[in-house]
């Protein structure tokens, strides 16, 4: 049998709750530190389990994945028709960078998407056409496309007819 001055001197005691267990020893600074390190081990797992980002926060895209997010990205506005280039309000660089983002997977601060045409005038009102062109690159990747929006819109209609966008490999000439 031993004491308790023989078991500070241990950094595993046998457990007093069970059948030949071993545990870490708490009066040992070693035993200590072993408990304190696996509570913050078990509580740091914990804690990326709900925030994976954290781990793989790079702003780097590859190109066959821009393409993919490119493709959903545009498959989604072209199929819901309630934004269209010339929208009022938000700009639609910033619809189509949030929407790849979010397709994709990717971080949006690796995106960059630019008008390469002239700003669409806006048809809310009146109804008509809006066209505009884009180029989206990504940081990570030399791929390039270019999308082509075209939404047309009935006058005092709510939302557009439709928004079709076209994608073209390589960026948008300057118009």
């Amino acid at each position: 049998m031993t004491n308790d001055r023989d078991d500070a001197d241990r950094v595993f005691i046998r457990s007093k709750w069970g059948a030949g267990r071993y545990v870490y020893n708490p009066h040992n600074p070693v035993g200590r530190a072993l408990i304190v390190g696996s509570l913050l081990f078990a509580a740091g797992g914990m804690f990326l389990l709900y925030h994976p980002g954290l781990l793989g926060a790079s702003d780097d895209w590859d190109g066959k994945e821009l393409r993919t997010a490119v493709t959903g990205a545009a498959a989604e506005l072209s199929q819901e028709a309630q934004l269209g280039p010339g929208s009022a309000g938000v700009p639609y660089e910033s619809i189509l960078s949030e929407r790849i983002a979010r397709v994709g997977r990717g971080s949006e601060d690796g995106l960059t998407v630019v008008l390469a045409s002239e700003r669409p005038k806006s048809a809310l009102y009146d109804g008509g056409t809006e066209k505009a062109d884009y180029t989206v690159t990504a940081t990570g990747t030399d791929a390039a496309f270019c999308l082509g929006v075209i939404a047309m819109k009935n006058k005092r209609a709510m939302g557009y007819d439709y928004v079709s966008i076209t994608i073209a490999d390589n960026a948008c000439p300057s118009s």
